[in-house]
């Protein structure tokens, strides 16, 4: 089957390419062996993050509304940064996107991507339904590229740091009814958080994402859920262990940096350009798919014009994935004791200061450099050395 634009993977990242590149005129095939199969598990989106993408599907798909997040420290000392959020039905949202990419003229395959080959300036992919092409190929299969890797590409900068994430949807009465998504930091799991999100009702999601220690992280999920339940004993009294409704895995590539996200004929988006984030990589798809029909139509698809993209996404989102991966390493390299007493100094200051995100950056900074004076000064060293 013949295409000009063939994406693999129908992440957020995915679907979004291909309805882009499909709006914008393109012959558009989208593939992923679990087509219309979701188990996604990113479910908490926030305002600040949703007004970076163009496609607001998902405010028909909120289950429950937060108020802001509370970030917990190893000793259970919190400060409260208030802002509205989104519990999203992540199945529902996802099946929406796939019905919109169709309603575009994205044709939809289910079958798996097993290689791509360079033939006369366009590309050809392998699957196990045969070979489709030639054309353009959009890799958004997720963390591990293999579409992206195989053809030479390496797609992350620093992929040694993916955080490997075993998120759980448990069910416990009255837990999905908070109004506080939380975030707890240090050793309780490595590199990056623990997680709660109240979902509504009696339901929630409880995750750990975790890097350093490999893809097998459940040991870590199950400390934080006995730590979790005796943090909410109070709350709710001496009960069971929440009952479990189902689980996912994989890796989120938060603090990766996208690398070579352009080649001949080739473009990675979303977890396989480490491009975390809902939103951002929902909105990295667009960039990408609109992109890739722009130079199919100019008859120019080599890798010198189509790092016309890699620009593109770096003047949009480079500074705020240079700061959190430089604050997630600044993090990482610190104590338990250490981080608590940062929480215990920020508890009861404004941390939601008015204005754009660079002037929250340095309202935060100036608040941290207040308490820790010498953290602000690592953070910029681990942004200049990206």
């Amino acid at each position: 089957m013949k295409g000009d634009v063939l994406v693999v993977g129908s992440s957020p990242a995915g679907i979004s390419a291909a309805k882009a590149a499909a709006r914008a005129g393109a012959n558009t095939i989208l593939i992923d062996r679990d087509l219309g199969r979701f188990n996604h598990p990113a479910n908490t989106l926030f305002e600040g993050m949703a007004s970076r993408m163009n496609d607001v599907a998902y405010k028909s798909h909120i289950r429950h509304r937060l108020k802001g997040m509370r970030i917990i420290s190893p000793r259970g000392s919190s400060i409260c940064v208030d802002g509205e959020g989104y519990f999203l039905d992540r199945e529902g949202l996802d099946g929406h996107m796939l019905r919109e990419a169709r309603e575009s003229g994205v044709t939809q395959l289910r079958c798996e991507a097993v290689g791509s080959r360079l033939e006369g300036g366009l590309r050809y992919l392998n699957t196990t339904d045969g070979e489709l092409g030639p054309g353009l190929v959009i890799d958004a299969s997720g963390v591990d590229a293999t579409i992206a890797r195989g053809a030479g590409l390496s797609p992350m900068r620093h992929p040694e740091d993916i955080a490997w994430a075993f998120e759980a949807t448990v069910e416990w009465p009255g837990l999905g009814d908070e109004e506080y998504f939380e975030y707890w930091i240090g050793s309780i799991s490595p590199g990056w958080k623990a997680t709660f999100s109240p979902g509504g009702g009696d339901i929630a999601t409880l995750g750990v994402f975790v890097r350093g220690y490999g893809r097998q992280v459940q040991p870590f999920f199950r400390r934080y859920l006995r730590h979790f339940q005796r943090y909410k004993a109070e709350r709710y009294g001496e009960v069971e262990y929440p009952k479990v409704i189902s689980v996912s895995m994989g890796g989120d590539p938060i603090a990766t940096l996208p690398g070579e996200i352009a080649g001949n004929a080739l473009m990675v988006t979303g977890g396989a350009a480490g491009q975390s984030g809902l939103a951002y990589s929902m909105r990295a798809g667009e960039i990408c798919g609109s992109l890739a029909a722009k130079a199919i139509k100019s008859g120019d698809i080599s890798i010198g014009s189509l790092r016309a993209y890699e620009k593109r996404w770096w003047a949009e989102f480079g500074m705020e994935y240079r700061l959190g991966r430089a604050s997630l390493e600044t993090l990482r390299s610190m104590s338990d004791a250490e981080i608590d007493r940062l929480i215990r100094g920020l508890a009861g200051r404004n941390l939601m200061a008015g204005g754009g995100q660079l002037r929250k950056a340095i309202s935060a900074g100036l608040n941290v450099a207040s308490i820790m004076p010498s953290l602000p000064i690592g953070l910029i060293r681990r942004m200049m050395n990206g």
